[in-house]
C-alpha cells in the first residue's frame, strides 16, 4: 500500500527549510462561540444537578449510567483566573471546538499575582479576587457542559508565614516530603477543604457539591519512589534535595518500619543475609584512570560535521597523575554524533553490572552515558543522563544485561550536544558484591542505613524488598488517608487520583488504591542544558514523531500504565512548538487513545494569560489557543474520540506482576527514563495493553513476547497503520486521518481516500457530519493542517529560536495536495471555511473522475483555509467502490420467514451503502418489545435470526431505521 524508502534523520531534518515566506492568516477568532456551517456541533447543554461522574462496572468514567470520554485541555496559572468579562467566550469556544473538560493546573503557583494564594503573603488563606474570577469561570464552562478536574498540590511554595520549619530548603514545591511529613499532610487538608467546601455564588454550590466537578488529582508530578531512583532523598550537601530535618525524619521512619517488621537486629541479619556475597568483584574497563594516556583503551567516534580535540590532562585530576580530556569545538547539536567510547567489553544474560566514573565540564552541561552493543543492530543496554559542572563529581548507575555479549559491548559518552570541553577520571564497570546487614548496623541503635536506589545492585534481595516496601507505602499512605479525608469529611463524590508521571511497575504499584490511573508525556519537550526554563539556552529536537521506530510516546503512555477495571487519563499531553511537526500529535494521540479504550486526553495547555486571549501570537511552547495548526484538527478528532468512531483493541495483553517481582524492580532497574523494558511495548501499536494485578501470585512471564522486528505496525482493528517511515493513518466508517510526510508516500490508499500529491509534511483528516459513513453522508469536514510561524521568528540552526519568537500574526504553511475521494455521488461541492467554519461564498464543483471517486486538488496558496466543507449531491450508484458484490439499489424490510412461526423466525433487510442500522420489535399496542440490531453495518442483504421463545403467543411488529 505505501511506498518504503527509508531516509536518514539528517535528510528529514533539511528536508525543509526552518521559516517559510509565502505563510497564510488562519486565525481562529477568541470570541468565537457560534455553530460553524461544516464543523460538528457541541451543544451547549449544562451539566445536569446530582448526576455526578462516578466509574462503572467496566471500569470507565460514566455519568447517569452513560459512559464519558473527556477531551479536555489545561489551564495553567494565570489562565485559570481570566477576567470575568472574557469567561463567557473562553468557555463558549472551547465547547464549540470539543473540549468537555479543564483541569485547573498551577492554581497554588508562587511566581504571579494571578494565584489561589495572595503573592507575598502565606499560603493558609485563597486569595478572595482569584477565588472570585475562577469561580465565575467554572459556572460558565457548567453552562457549556465542561466539567472541571481539580489539582490539589502542584506548585505551592511555603512561605515564612506558613510556620513550616526549614521553609527556604525544601524541594521545589515541596515535591516529596508531602509523603512523610505530617505537618505537610495537615496543611494540604486543610488547602483542599478550603478549596473544594467554598460556595461558589455563581453556581450556588460549593465544588464538593456540585457535578461540574469530575475529578480531583491529589499531588502533581509527585513521586518518592521516583525520588529515591534519582538519588534525592539525601542532604543538599550530597547532591540531594531534602533538609537535614527530613533527612533524619525520613531514616526514623526507615527504623521504626524495621523495627515493627523484624523487632531484633538477629531477625533483621537472618533475613538479609539471605543470597548475600563475599567476593572482590572483577573490573572490565581498561586504563579507566587515563594513567597510560587517553589514547591507550579509548576512542572517538564522529559522525556528520563535527570536530574534537582530546588528550591527557595533568592539572587539576580527580585521582593520580592523569585524566582524559575531550573538547567539542564544532557541532551539529546531535549528542550521539560524538562519542568518547571503549569498546570489547563483554556482558552476560541476567547479570547485573555498576558503572561509575568522575567528569566535569567547563560549564554546565549535560550528557548522556550507555552501554551498548558495538555492532549492528547497536542494542542499547542501559544508561543515564548527568549534568556536569565545573566542579569533579562521582556518578554511577546500573543494568542488567538482557542477552550475553561476548566483546561487543561498548561504553559511550555522548558529548555532540553542545560544543565545550569535558574532563573524565575513574571510569568503571563492574559487576558488584551482594551485601546484606553491615556489621555496624542496629536496629537497637536504630542506624540501619537507608541505602540509594543505585546501591540496590549490590544487596540483598531481602534488603532490597524492605526499601522498596518502605517507600511505596509511605506514598500509599498519603493517598489513603487524603482520599479518606475528601471522601468522609468533605464529601467529594467522584474519582481521585493519586499523582502522574510514574516510572516503571514498582512505582505504578502505589496507584492501585486510587480510583483511577493518570499519566503525563510530551513528544520533543523543550531542553535546557544550562540554567532550567531558560529563555535563551535551550533547544528542542525538531523530528517527527511519525518517523520513531520505537513508538514515540505511544509506546510509552500505552504499554502498561492502564488498569484492568479503572479509568485510565492522560492529563498533560502535547508536541510543543516551534517543533515543524506538531500537528502530527493531535491526530495519533486521539487514534491511540481510542484504540486503547483510555478515558481522558488533555492537551497542555490552553492558555498562560488572565487577560490575554485574543492575541494572534504564538507565545510559549505549549499554548494551543492561538496555535491554529493544532486547533484546527481539535473539532474533527475530539468528536471521533468522544463518541467514539475509532474501535477499541480487539485483543489485550493482560499483564501479572506479584508483590515479589515489584519489591526487587531496583534490581532489574537499567536507568532508563522509563525504567527497564520488560516486554517490547511496540505491541501496544497492534494489541491493547493493560496491567491486571500488582498482586498476582506470579509475575507475567515476559519471555514469551518476542521482539518485533518491522516499520509497519498495524492494530488489531485493522484501523490504525504506522509506518515508521513516516506516516500514519486511521480509517474507519465516519472518520479518516493521515499525517505524516505526505510527500514521500503519494498514491497511498487510506479507506475511502487517495491520497495523489502532497508537497510536505501535514495531517489531513475528514469527518462525516451525518449518521451515515463517509462513502455515503451527504456532508463532511475535511481538515488540512501544516505548521506555523510567528512573523519575523528567527531560528538559530535546527533546534532553537531562542528568544527570538518573533511578532503578530502567526501564520500557517501553506501545503498543495491531491486527494481523491469514494463517494457515492454524482457531484461534490467543496467549501473553503473561513475562521468561523462557515461558508464564505466560494466553492469548487467536482465532479467524478471515474465512478463515485472524486479527486479534489487543494491549494493552500490559493484557498487559504484549514478546513474545507464536502456537500455530496445526487446517489450515483451504478459502479459502486466496493469489491462486486450483489448490493441492493434501495433500502428493504422483507416478511419474515417462516410466518406464522414458532418459535423462530428470520428478518431480511438489504441496505444500498454501509451505514447505521436500527432494527426493532414492538407490540400490537405500540410499546417497545426489543432491539435487534443497532449498529453500522455494510452495505448489501442481511438476516436476523430471531428466536421468540421467550414472547407470549401474538402479533408483532419490526421495523427499519437506516440512511436518512
Amino acid at each position: 500500500m505505501y511506498s518504503a524508502t527509508i531516509f536518514c534523520l539528517f535528510f528529514i531534518q533539511h528536508s525543509f527549510s526552518q521559516t517559510f515566506p509565502d505563510g497564510f492568516s488562519f486565525s481562529l477568532p477568541a470570541q468565537d462561540t457560534s455553530s460553524g456551517d461544516f464543523l460538528p456541533h457541541f451543544l451547549a447543554i449544562s451539566i445536569s444537578e446530582n448526576n455526578f461522574n462516578s466509574i462503572d462496572g467496566n471500569g470507565h468514567f460514566s455519568i447517569n449510567g452513560k459512559p464519558i470520554r473527556f477531551f479536555g485541555t489545561n489551564f495553567s496559572a494565570d489562565a485559570a483566573f481570566p477576567v470575568k468579562s472574557k469567561a463567557w467566550f473562553i468557555a463558549g469556544r472551547l465547547r464549540k471546538m470539543g473540549f468537555n473538560l479543564v483541569r485547573f493546573h498551577h492554581l497554588d503557583n508562587p511566581w504571579s499575582v494571578q494565584s489561589i494564594f495572595e503573592l507575598g503573603s502565606d499560603t493558609r488563606h485563597l486569595n478572595t479576587t482569584t477565588l472570585d474570577r475562577m469561580e465565575y469561570l467554572i459556572s460558565e464552562l457548567k453552562q457549556n457542559g465542561i466539567f472541571v478536574n481539580m489539582n490539589l498540590h502542584v506548585s505551592r511554595t511555603f512561605r515564612a508565614q506558613d510556620g513550616i520549619p526549614d521553609y527556604d530548603s525544601l524541594p521545589e514545591f515541596s515535591k516529596g516530603v508531602n509523603y512523610f511529613d505530617p505537618q505537610h499532610l495537615a496543611l494540604h487538608k486543610e488547602y483542599a477543604k478550603q478549596l473544594l467546601t467554598h460556595r461558589n455564588p455563581y453556581t450556588g454550590k460549593s465544588l464538593a457539591n456540585d457535578p461540574v466537578l469530575a475529578m480531583v488529582e491529589l499531588t502533581n508530578e509527585n513521586s518518592l519512589y521516583r525520588f529515591w531512583r534519582d538519588g534525592a532523598l539525601k542532604p543538599r550537601r550530597q547532591k540531594g534535595l531534602l533538609a537535614m530535618r527530613h533527612v533524619k525524619m525520613l531514616d526514623s521512619l526507615w527504623n521504626d518500619f524495621l523495627i515493627k517488621k523484624y523487632s531484633s537486629t538477629d531477625s533483621l541479619r537472618r533475613a538479609w543475609s539471605v543470597g548475600s556475597v563475599n567476593r572482590e568483584p572483577s573490573e572490565q574497563i581498561r586504563n579507566g584512570g587515563f594513567e597510560t594516556g587517553i589514547a591507550s583503551q579509548w576512542q572517538i567516534e564522529k559522525n556528520g560535521e563535527v570536530q574534537t580535540v582530546w588528550n591527557n590532562e595533568i592539572f587539576n585530576v580527580y585521582h593520580g597523575s592523569i585524566s582524559g580530556k575531550v573538547t567539542v569545538t564544532h557541532t551539529d547539536g546531535t549528542d550521539w554524533h560524538i562519542q568518547f567510547k571503549q569498546t570489547g567489553l563483554t556482558v552476560y544474560k541476567d547479570s547485573v553490572y555498576t558503572i561509575s566514573f568522575a567528569a566535569r565540564a567547563d560549564s554546565l552541561r549535560k550528557i548522556s552515558v550507555s552501554i551498548m552493543k558495538e555492532t549492528s543492530p547497536w542494542t542499547w543496554l542501559g544508561g543515564t543522563a548527568v549534568m556536569l559542572s565545573p566542579e569533579w563529581q562521582n556518578f554511577s548507575f546500573t543494568i542488567r544485561a538482557d542477552v550475553t555479549l561476548l566483546s561487543d559491548v561498548r561504553l559511550t559518552f555522548s558529548l555532540g550536544a553542545q560544543a565545550g570541553t569535558f574532563w573524565f577520571d575513574n571510569i568503571s564497570m563492574k559487576q558488584p558484591v551482594t551485601s546484606g546487614l553491615s556489621a555496624d548496623e542496629s536496629l537497637e541503635e536504630k542506624n540501619i542505613v537507608r541505602n540509594e536506589y543505585v546501591q540496590c545492585s549490590a544487596l540483598s534481595d531481602q534488603r532490597v524488598k524492605d526499601l522498596t516496601s518502605f517507600y511505596l507505602k509511605l506514598e500509599t499512605d498519603y493517598y489513603v488517608q487524603m482520599k479518606l479525608f475528601l471522601k468522609d469529611s468533605l464529601g467529594i463524590q467522584v474519582p481521585i487520583v493519586g499523582t502522574n508521571w510514574n516510572v516503571g511497575p514498582a512505582d505504578l504499584s502505589a496507584q492501585a488504591e486510587m480510583d483511577y490511573i493518570d499519566n503525563h508525556t510530551y513528544w520533543d519537550h523543550p531542553q535546557f542544558p544550562g540554567v532550567p526554563w531558560s529563555s535563551w539556552d535551550w533547544s528542542i529536537n525538531n523530528t517527527p514523531m511519525v518517523s520513531s521506530t520505537h513508538g514515540g510516546t505511544i509506546t510509552g503512555l500505552m504499554a502498561g500504565a492502564a488498569m484492568s477495571k479503572k479509568p485510565y487519563t492522560i492529563s498533560e499531553y502535547n508536541h510543543p512548538f516551534p517543533n515543524r511537526y506538531q500537528t502530527e500529535g493531535v491526530l495519533l494521540i486521539s487514534s491511540y487513545a481510542s484504540f486503547h479504550d483510555v478515558d481522558g486526553i488533555l492537551y497542555f495547555d490552553y492558555n498562560g494569560s488572565a487577560n490575554d486571549w485574543e492575541s494572534d501570537f504564538q507565545s510559549s511552547y505549549f499554548n494551543i489557543s492561538r496555535n491554529a495548526a493544532i486547533l484546527s484538527l481539535i473539532p474533527s478528532c475530539a468528536f471521533a474520540y468522544r463518541n467514539g468512531l475509532i474501535s477499541k483493541y480487539e485483543e489485550l495483553i493482560s499483564l501479572q506482576y506479584s508483590k515479589d517481582f515489584l519489591q526487587r524492580f531496583p534490581k532489574l532497574d537499567n536507568g532508563t527514563w522509563q525504567a527497564v523494558e520488560l516486554f517490547p511495548s511496540l505491541l501496544s501499536l497492534q494489541h491493547g495493553v493493560r496491567v491486571e494485578s500488582y498482586h498476582a501470585e506470579a509475575t507475567t512471564d515476559f519471555s514469551q513476547f518476542t521482539d518485533i522486528p518491522s516499520t509497519l505496525f498495524t492494530s488489531d482493528t485493522k484501523e490504525l497503520v504506522w509506518n515508521t517511515n513516516g506516516l500514519f493513518s486511521v480509517q474507519t466508517k465516519k472518520f479518516v486521518g493521515v499525517t505524516g510526510l505526505l510527500n514521500q508516500f503519494t498514491n497511498s490508499t487510506i479507506g475511502p481516500v487517495i491520497l495523489n500529491s502532497a508537497d510536505k509534511f501535514g495531517t489531513i483528516t475528514w469527518l462525516s457530519l451525518t449518521e451515515d459513513s463517509l462513502s455515503v453522508s451527504r456532508k463532511s469536514l475535511l481538515s488540512v493542517s501544516t505548521r506555523i510561524q510567528n512573523t519575523t521568528m528567527v531560528w538559530d540552526g535546527l533546534t532553537t529560536i531562542h528568544d527570538m519568537w518573533g511578532t503578530a500574526p502567526t501564520e500557517i504553511e501553506p501545503i498543495n495536495l491531491t486527494l481523491s475521494l469514494a463517494v457515492y455521488a454524482d457531484s461534490l461541492y467543496v467549501f473553503p471555511l473561513n475562521v468561523f467554519g462557515n461558508t464564505a461564498g466560494v466553492k469548487k464543483i467536482v465532479y467524478p473522475s471515474s465512478a463515485n471517486l472524486f479527486t479534489i486538488s487543494l491549494d493552500q496558496k490559493e484557498f487559504p483555509s484549514l478546513w474545507f466543507g464536502i456537500e455530496a449531491f445526487g446517489e450515483e450508484l451504478t459502479k459502486v467502490v466496493v469489491p462486486e458484490k450483489s448490493i441492493p439499489k434501495e433500502f428493504q424490510l422483507l416478511q419474515n420467514f417462516p410466518n406464522p412461526f414458532n418459535p423462530s423466525t428470520t428478518v431480511t433487510y438489504a441496505l444500498p451503502y454501509d451505514t447505521f442500522v436500527v432494527v426493532k420489535l414492538y407490540d400490537v399496542m405500540g410499546r417497545e418489545i426489543r432491539s435487534l440490531v443497532n449498529e453500522y453495518q455494510s452495505a448489501g442483504v442481511h438476516t436476523i435470526p430471531f428466536d421468540a421463545s421467550a414472547l407470549s403467543g401474538g402479533i408483532y411488529f419490526y421495523t427499519l431505521r437506516a440512511g436518512n
